[in-house]
Formats: C-alpha cells, structure tokens, sequence
C-alpha cells in the first residue's frame, strides 16, 4: 500500500500537467462585395492646353491675356442616373478640387449598385442645407480658404490669376458664393454618361474641366470692366452660369 500511493499521486499530477485543447473558433463567413466602383478623374486644361497655375498665358474668349495662379471649387451630390430615371446618389459627398500641375484630382465613388447607367449629375458648390449646418469637417473644413461666414456660407467656386488688362493692379480674383435665392451660384451639372457597373472591373471616367469657360458663354467676360468679384450677386450668378460648360468627358474605360 506504501509503494501504491506515491505512484496514485503521480498520475493524478501528470494528468493535471495536460494541456487543455484550444477552444474552438467559429468561421466567420466572408461577405463579398456585391457592388461596383466608380474612379473620376478630372484634369483641368484652358482650351487645348493643359492648365499650368502660375506658369502659362492664355487668350480669354474676350481677347484678354490670362495667367492663372489658383483654380479651386467645391464638387457635391453625385449621382449616377440609369434611363428609368432610377439613381444611385452617394452618401456624404463632397469634393473640393484644387488644380496642382500635371496632377488629376481623383473622386471614387465606391458601392454602386451593378447595372448600366446613362448619366452622371453632381452640383457645382455645396448645397444650401451644408452651409447653415454649423462647423463642418474634411473639404467642408472652413479653414479651407474656401469659407466667408455663416451668413454667406461657402466660396463655391475660386479663380485668381493676372493679366495686363486688369484695372486692379493687374489682379483678376473671382470668389463665386452665395446660396439663398436670386443670388445662388449652385450649379447642378448634367454629364451623358454610358457606363455598365459590375462588380470586381471598377469603371475609370475622365473629365476634363476647362478653366476658359469662366470667361466664355453665355456671358462673355471682359476683365477690364470685371477684374475682382468678391460677393454674392448678379454678376456671380453669371460667372456661374458660364462654369456650367466647364465639365467635359473626354472617355470612359
């Protein structure tokens, strides 16, 4: 019995010494992306060139002489139409594109449903409800250079350049704002479109925007008698108009 105990005790400790199994994790299924992609890239030309802030001089429809120095704006509400009239509008968007040279500005618009789309539409500025909305962040960050006040609300829209026929010591500065009314420089922008979303083949459109439009139709710009713009009013509402034709798009792959 004196020899049987020791050895009791010593299986009775190796078997406590045995590792437990792992407990068993569940498998987690893999939930597949069951919408497409949309990648816009936009680069920014006046007239057949291509746009060099600070750098190039080019011909206004007026015949005026031009160097651009800044070209900024703000993009909003995308919306991909199908021909039923049918759309996908993307959630929380908004862009402010800022012309850097030799560089496209990219917007991806990620989750779209598959199908085949004949339009795409988006608003020049931000809408009215973002500019009395309180303090915003990321583009609609009012630190931005891009923002007056709470009562004007946003710039949509930003040229600044130089040129000989200046009367403001050979500035050019047109800050487009204004939201309310008459004086709104909203803009919503109709672009014919023919795209098939699928899932997994994210589709590339380019666009280029055309900073010669500011000065073009439907109202020829004379920068003589128009060199600095700063406020909301008519003469903004016009500009805004002419920036309408700006967007073009140049192909889709």
């Amino acid at each position: 019995m004196k020899n049987i105990l020791p050895l009791l005790l010593l299986v009775v400790v190796i078997g406590a010494c045995k590792k437990k199994p792992d407990p068993i994790t569940p498998e987690v299924p893999v939930t597949k992306n069951t919408n497409g992609e949309l990648r816009i890239s936009i680069s920014h030309v006046a007239g057949n060139q291509a746009l060099q802030v600070g750098k190039g001089w080019y011909k206004t429809e007026n015949g005026d002489s031009l160097q651009i120095d800044k070209l900024l704006y703000f993009l909003s509400n995308f919306k991909l139409v199908k021909a039923d009239g049918s759309m996908y509008i993307e959630p929380e968007s908004y862009y402010l594109v800022q012309h850097k040279n030799d560089t496209d500005f990219t917007i991806v618009i990620e989750d779209v449903p598959p199908g085949q789309y004949s339009k795409l539409v988006f608003l020049l500025g931000v809408d009215s409800a973002r500019n009395t909305s309180g303090a915003q962040t990321g583009a609609l960050d009012p630190n931005s250079g891009m923002f007056w006040d709470w009562n004007t609300g946003y710039i949509m829209a930003r040229l600044e350049g130089k040129s000989p026929q200046s009367t403001n010591h050979g500035s050019v500065i047109y800050h487009l704002g204004g939201y309310k009314g008459f004086y709104s420089v909203l803009r919503e922008i109709s672009l014919d479109a023919a795209m098939k979303i699928e899932v997994g083949k994210p589709v590339n459109m380019h666009i280029k925007a055309d900073a010669l439009e500011w000065f073009k139709t439907p109202n020829k710009i004379d920068i003589a008698k128009t060199s600095v713009m700063m406020s909301a009013g008519a003469n903004a509402a016009k500009l805004a108009d002419n920036c309408t034709d700006m967007f073009k798009i140049d192909h889709i792959d």
